[in-house]
């Protein structure tokens, strides 16, 4: 009985203590704590104040918006009020009959949007230069159609897709060495019912792309082998070229970037054997067509990032750096950085090559010349983190950088080494990356203060030129006004692998045509 009376009182404080906790269990559950910031009555008790408050947000956002720093003199805010007038109108008109263009699938809106007065006005300005282009995909593939309809030897394979042609690719074949498959494109052009129509067509994205059951970078892909046997057959790259340059100076682009697959087994023609045309030969017909753009506007320029694919293994892509620094140092002027193209989602990672990376600063003292990189990164819906290698590597720009949203430090390095973004709105679209523009994660970009350019990255294949349907698509779904117009424009020469020179040069040629395009707006 000793032992139970003793133990008495250790009963009774483990009873109050299990009271205490269920007490304050139950009061966590009926009543949360209050937090520091928690109050019951509105912070403002007059509308002046809550107003005054309200806007230093607004002024706060403003401050580090990414077009801060631009000031629009008297006539550029006319053409703004213009600009915003005839904007205001459209988003009005487009609420009311619940269409709106940049939140449906670009050919639902594209012959809409060719019939607006915005489209025509957006058409004449000055765009800066053009950052992100692959030139095999971005030209008018009706001059395409219409030059293999000239070419004796051109032909096209007219048949069921197989593992080694997809119907439409076009080739060019000596009569007594046509493969399995493959017609005469003047032929079928007399035997086939619209068949320049049709060929178009499956050189072309349309509609149908934006079906669910559709391999959207399988049929994408199969374009580029389409088009590669003739935009790489030798009497014609010259010509495609310009054809590709003229096309975005009638937009108003007076500099182009191409992401160029520069190499020694890439031309051909009927008289020689693979490797017969060098990297030095794609380099200079690539100078020749600029200086046929000339001949149109004299004042156009053109630079080259040497690109290869990410699907390729390490060791193959250690050998291409090694190339690029070559034809870097014998064309300093021209060939100005490097970079990986290809589906991010299924290509390897940009940290799989960083072996490749690392040889860079032995090469730049071996060669005595730098090779900055544009890497192709971030063009993803999915936690694809090849940014952070882009951050680490001093990428001077990023070509895409989709998912950015999902890496704060990234977003916060790229402000601070001053990296800026490659734009594609309309290629994230169709690609199938965003469906409604109007959440494109580039606004959100923008308004952190990250600097970006707007590309048009194949417009060929995507069915339109030049990069005036993207300029007019994100005016109205990212309700832009004339000061980020110009900022943006701005930064694409800025941004530009021009020389400190060529710059000054390429601004002064912009600033005349921008106050062209000013006058334009004003007539409005």
């Amino acid at each position: 009985m000793t032992h139970s009376i003793s133990a008495f009182p250790n009963l009774i404080h483990q009873f109050a203590l299990l009271a205490v906790l269920l007490s304050v269990t139950f009061a966590c559950k009926t009543k949360p704590p209050t937090t520091q910031n928690e109050q019951s009555v509105p912070a403002f008790s007059d509308r002046e104040a809550y107003l005054t408050a309200r806007q230093q947000y607004v002024q706060q956002d403003s401050a580090q918006a990414f077009d801060a720093d631009i000031v629009l003199n008297s006539r550029e805010k006319l053409a703004d009020q213009k600009l915003k007038t005839m904007q205001r109108e459209m988003l009005d008109h487009y609420k009311a009959t619940n269409f709106f263009p940049p939140a449906r699938y670009f050919y639902q809106s594209q012959e809409h949007i060719e019939q607006t007065d915005l489209y025509h006005l957006l058409r004449k300005m000055p765009k800066g230069g053009l950052l992100h282009l692959h030139p095999s995909a971005s030209g008018d593939l009706h001059w395409v159609v219409n030059r293999a309809l000239t070419e004796p030897d051109c032909y096209v394979f007219w048949d069921e897709n197989s593992n080694k042609h997809i119907k439409g690719e076009l080739k060019f074949f000596r009569e007594d060495n046509v493969e399995a498959g493959f017609e005469r494109v003047s032929t079928l052009n007399r035997q086939v019912p619209s068949f320049t129509d049709s060929l178009y067509d499956l050189l072309t994205f349309d509609q149908s792309m934006s079906e669910d059951s559709v391999d959207i970078w399988g049929a994408f892909e199969g374009h580029f082998t389409q088009l590669g046997g003739f935009f790489y057959y030798q009497p014609i790259f010259r010509d495609y070229l310009t054809a590709v340059l003229d096309t975005l100076i009638a937009d108003g682009v007076q500099h182009v970037e191409f992401r160029a697959g520069i190499s020694s087994h890439r031309l051909y023609d009927l008289d020689h054997p693979i490797g017969y045309y060098t990297a030095d030969t794609m380099v200079q017909y690539h100078q020749d067509a600029l200086r046929r753009a000339q001949q149109t506007d004299s004042d156009f320029t053109l630079k080259l990032i040497k690109t290869n694919l990410r699907f390729w293994p390490l060791d193959t892509i250690q050998q291409d750096v090694v190339q690029a620094f070559q034809l870097r140092q014998r064309y300093p002027t021209f060939i100005k950085a490097y970079d990986l193209v290809a589906e991010e989602d299924a290509g390897n990672s940009t940290l799989h090559f960083l072996d490749a990376w690392l040889m860079f600063d032995s090469l730049s003292e071996k060669y005595g010349v730098n090779l900055p990189l544009c890497l192709h990164d971030g063009e993803s819906d999915w936690d694809l983190d090849n940014l952070y290698d882009a951050v680490t590597l001093r990428s001077v720009r990023v070509g895409h950088g989709f998912n950015l949203y999902r890496y704060p430090a990234v977003q916060q390095a790229m402000k601070e080494q001053n990296i800026s973004m490659e734009i594609n709105p309309l290629s994230n679209q169709i690609l199938g990356y965003v469906r409604d523009l109007r959440v494109h994660p580039a606004v959100g970009y923008l308004a952190q203060g990250i600097q970006c350019s707007i590309s048009s990255d194949d417009p060929g294949v995507f069915g339109y030129n030049g990069v005036t349907y993207d300029f007019w698509t994100i005016f109205l779904a990212w309700e832009l006004d004339l000061r980020s117009l110009k900022k943006l424009a701005m930064n694409s020469i800025t941004h530009s692998l021009l020389s400190d020179e060529e710059k000054e040069i390429a601004f002064q040629t912009w600033e005349s045509r921008w106050s062209d395009f000013i006058d334009e707006c004003l007539k409005q």
